[in-house]
C-alpha cells in the first residue's frame, strides 16, 4: 500500500515542518506518532521522512531520503468559465487529480454577474481543495489557481502549447490525445457568446467536441481532461 503524502511548508533536505490545520490533521485525525514514515512533497520534489515531533499546531520531519519522481508531463493548462460553485468546486478536484499543471479561471458574457462577484472570496476554498486533491493523488506539486479573468484577456496571452475550445456541436473535429503541453478552453452553462468564439479563433483556439450528447460543465471538464492525456 502506498504511504500516505503530504506537502510540507519548508523543506532544507535534512528537515521539514509543516503546520497549522495540516498539522492538526496529522496529530488529530491520523493520528501521526513519533517514528511514523511518510512522504512529504515540498517545491515538486518528495522524500521519505519519519516525524520527529507532533504538536497541535506543528508536526517535524527528519528527511531520510528523496522519492524518485518520473519525468515531468507537458503542461496543461486548463481555462475555465466560472459556473455553480457547487459543481465547479467538484470539476476543480478532479482536474486536479487528473493532473492539470494550472487552472485560468475566466469570466465571459454569460457567466452570471453574481458568481463572479462572489468569487475572489472563495479563493482560498478552492486552493484548499487543489492542496487536498493534489496530496490525496500523490502529484508532487498543488496546481495553482488563478483569480478569474475576462476572456478578452486571457486571449491575450493564452496558455502554451495546443490551443483547444470544447465545443458543444458534435459537428466539430473530436478530442484526441495531446502527448504535447496544451491549454483547454471551457465556456460556461449556455456556451461561449458567439463574438467570444470568433475571438477565441483568432487567438488559434480550435474547437474540439466530445461528442453528440450535451454534457453540464463539470461532466464536460471530467471527460476532456481524461481524453487528452494519452
Amino acid at each position: 500500500m502506498a504511504r500516505r503524502r503530504f506537502f510540507v511548508d519548508g523543506c532544507d533536505g535534512c528537515r521539514a515542518e509543516v503546520h497549522g490545520p495540516a498539522a492538526a490533521h496529522l496529530a488529530r485525525v491520523l493520528r501521526a506518532q513519533v517514528g511514523q514514515d511518510f512522504e512529504i512533497a515540498h517545491a515538486g520534489r518528495v522524500y521519505l521522512a519519519r516525524i520527529r515531533s507532533v504538536a497541535r499546531t506543528s508536526v517535524e520531519f527528519e528527511v531520510l531520503e528523496a522519492v524518485p519522481q518520473p519525468p515531468p508531463q507537458p503542461d496543461l493548462v486548463l481555462a475555465l468559465a466560472l459556473f455553480k460553485f457547487d459543481r465547479l468546486e467538484w470539476a476543480l478536484e478532479k482536474a486536479a487529480e487528473l493532473g492539470v499543471s494550472s487552472i485560468v479561471l475566466i469570466a465571459t458574457r454569460r457567466v452570471e454577474p453574481r458568481l463572479l462577484a462572489a468569487a475572489p472570496a472563495r479563493m482560498a476554498r478552492w486552493q484548499a481543495i487543489l492542496h487536498a486533491a493534489a496530496e490525496q493523488s500523490r502529484r508532487n506539486a498543488v496546481p495553482p489557481i488563478a483569480p478569474p479573468r475576462p476572456l478578452r484577456e486571457f486571449l491575450a496571452a493564452p496558455g502554451p502549447g495546443a490551443r483547444l475550445l470544447l465545443s458543444e456541436l458534435p459537428a466539430h473535429p473530436p478530442l484526441t490525445p495531446v502527448s504535447d503541453a496544451a491549454t483547454l478552453l471551457v465556456g460556461p452553462e449556455g456556451g461561449f457568446a458567439p463574438e467570444e468564439l470568433g475571438a477565441a479563433a483568432a487567438a488559434g483556439f480550435a474547437p474540439v467536441s466530445l461528442g453528440p450528447r450535451i454534457l453540464r460543465s463539470e461532466t464536460a471538464v471530467l471527460a476532456a481532461l481524461a481524453r487528452l492525456r494519452p
